[in-house]
């Protein structure tokens, strides 16, 4: 992809500024981790989706020497956890998600994947297009804001937990709830990625572009080669 001469200019508009306020979103304090370990971790999620040879995903990258800075921010389980959601998603289990937040709060579990989830797509369209790889900025000062939503509980359909009432709508339309600046932020990437939340319901919506048909084949490749659950 060297030889391209796509740029940024060259985007529809709407999605580079959800990537730019998305990735900006990285380096602020969030609802459970500070500006600085967020962007932390999500240095550890480009490693790990950028290595040619990952560390196994029964390794935590914080015991593999040079791999992670000497000095850390994050709990080096944070980082295990970020490797491990970035590169072998496919390989995570009930049991190790269980394992994990006996040492994590869930819900900054789902922050955790949150980042996971927004570094993942904006990497790889950076690299499809041959566009500059992706810097995230530098940390901002502050706290973790802690707010709970009140009406949290436990579901059928994800691992984590929900805002309530649970399983009323698809395990992906629920995960990240609990931590609302976390969905908020997924879903705007999630708008301008695919299709607005609201116009779902269409199968014959189209941005002028691609059809819904040739949207949801591409979605569903791009799920089995993932090796998605969803």
């Amino acid at each position: 992809m060297g030889n391209t001469t796509i740029s940024l200019g060259e985007v529809r508009q709407d999605l580079v500024r959800a990537h730019n306020q998305a990735i900006a979103a990285l380096s602020k304090p969030g609802t459970w981790w500070t500006g600085a370990q967020r962007r932390e971790l999500a240095i550890t999620a480009q490693l790990a989706i950028s290595e040619s040879e990952p560390v196994a995903p029964w390794v935590g990258v914080s015991t593999v020497a040079n791999k992670l800075p000497a000095s850390l921010t994050a709990p080096k389980i944070a980082h295990d956890v970020m490797y491990r959601i970035s590169r072998h998603a496919a390989t995570l289990t009930r049991d190790w998600y269980e394992k994990v937040t006996a040492e994590i709060n869930p819900l900054a579990f789902v922050e955790l994947c949150g980042i996971a989830c927004t570094i993942a797509p904006v990497m790889a369209f950076r690299r499809s297009l041959g566009l500059p790889a992706l810097e995230v900025g530098p940390a901002e000062s502050g706290q973790p804001s802690n707010k709970e939503p009140d009406n949290i509980v436990a579901a059928q359909l994800n691992w984590v937990p929900v805002v309530g009432p649970a399983d009323k709508d698809a395990a992906v339309v629920q995960a990240f709830t609990a931590v609302p600046e976390t969905n908020r932020v997924i879903w705007a990437m999630a708008d301008a990625q695919y299709i607005p939340d609201k116009e779902m319901v269409d199968p014959n919506w189209t941005r002028g572009t691609l059809s819904r048909v040739q949207m949801e084949l591409i979605a569903t490749r791009v799920s089995q080669q993932r090796e998605c659950f969803y």
